[in-house]
């Protein structure tokens, strides 16, 4: 084992799981000249969580802590008879996938833990550290359409929230509206920075910068009357609502931090859910909910922030937008999923009663 490696085997428990170093150290050392022999899992995991899938991108904290957990997952289930991963069959792979599915796991959830496990191992393999392919005999996991998340999210339904919110609060009213509007998904919306609002004469609009998926900045549009209701939430706030470079969060709290996005999207969907007794639409979906998870099927339908982004999609689609132009507004890199997201709208729009109007037979 390399001097490189060495002192980390000895102190597992004093790795720093976010800093790079050690990473890039044993890149500049090969992979291929390293013995893993005496190498602990934590140090394969370590060196997994850092090998970026391509060069100029980086792993978001919440994705190294993502996959750390579910690789850790793993590793508690396979020590129970192995002490290391490097000693495991392809069987057992497949045994922990069954084991995982046995604890009730929706299909979509055991779609995440098995790709995290599969692509570690991959990894493992790929650099030699195990001498054999161990998911060459992993299930395929298919998702079933009745465990898919329901995120239409409709015209009357948005209408008579931004009413209720903009008489009764006005936080509630900004998010909903700068949601439902610009299309941003929540994190995003949470680290955009008032600073980075410009206006594009071009489009005669203005817009903020964003970082999306992919750490890919984008542009996205602030209509004007969205533009004045952030204002307005600042000013209500002791924020500057001037466009003057202000380098405060677009969305700040009273303090002037920034959101966290989990908490944020919580509160949000909290916050809808407690108006179930004003809107019966609110609490039609938290019923459809429950018959479905006692019916032993689990779909969502309640209203969160990434349900706005699909009323966003299906708004520019009636407004004559193309699914092209409506990929590049919500950064979906196949245009595949943005299509999954007017699945709805489309098959009723395209349906074929829709072709005859609204009578049969002219209503004899």
């Amino acid at each position: 084992m390399s001097e490189i490696v060495q002192p980390i085997i000895q102190q597992d428990n004093e790795i720093n799981w976010f800093s790079k170093d050690t990473y890039l150290s044993i890149v500049q050392q090969g992979f291929r000249n390293v013995d893993w022999s005496r190498a602990s899992d934590e140090l394969l995991l370590y060196l997994f969580l850092h090998d970026e899938p391509s060069i100029g991108t980086k792993r978001k904290k919440s994705t190294l802590k993502e996959y750390f957990r579910e690789v850790n997952q793993f590793f508690t289930y396979i020590h129970q008879w192995y002490e290391s991963v490097r000693e495991i069959h392809p069987e057992l792979v497949t045994q922990y996938q069954l084991e995982i599915e046995q604890r009730g796991y929706k299909s979509t959830t055991l779609r995440r833990k098995s790709t995290v496990v599969q692509q570690f191992l991959q990894f493992l393999y790929k650099y030699g550290m195990v001498e054999e392919d161990l998911t060459k005999s992993m299930k395929r996991i298919s998702l079933q359409k009745d465990q898919l998340v329901n995120r239409d999210f409709y015209e009357e339904e948005v209408q008579a929230l931004l009413q209720y919110f903009k008489k009764h609060d006005w936080y509630m009213y900004t998010l909903l509206f700068t949601l439902v509007s610009t299309g941003l998904r929540i994190q995003e919306l949470c680290s955009a920075r008032w600073s980075s609002i410009t206006y594009q004469p071009e489009a005669n609009l203005y817009f903020v910068s964003v970082v999306g998926k992919r750490d890919k900045l984008r542009e996205v549009p602030l209509f004007n009357e969205v533009l004045e209701v952030l204002q307005e939430f600042r000013m209500r706030r002791g924020f500057s609502g001037e466009l003057n470079g202000q380098n405060t969060p677009l969305f700040p709290k009273p303090n002037g931090d920034h959101y966290n996005f989990k908490y944020l999207s919580n509160e949000f969907t909290k916050q809808i859910e407690n108006l179930q007794d004003q809107f019966p639409f609110i609490k039609r979906r938290i019923e459809m909910e429950k018959q479905f998870a006692d019916s032993g099927k689990s779909v969502r339908f309640r209203i969160t922030p990434h349900t706005c982004r699909h009323y966003t999609a299906a708004y520019y689609l009636s407004k004559g937008a193309d699914l092209k132009a409506i990929q590049d507004l919500l950064d979906h890199e196949s245009s595949v999923t943005t299509d999954q997201y007017l699945r709805r709208t489309r098959k009723f729009s395209e349906h074929a009663a829709v072709k005859i109007g609204g009578s049969f037979m002219g209503a004899q």
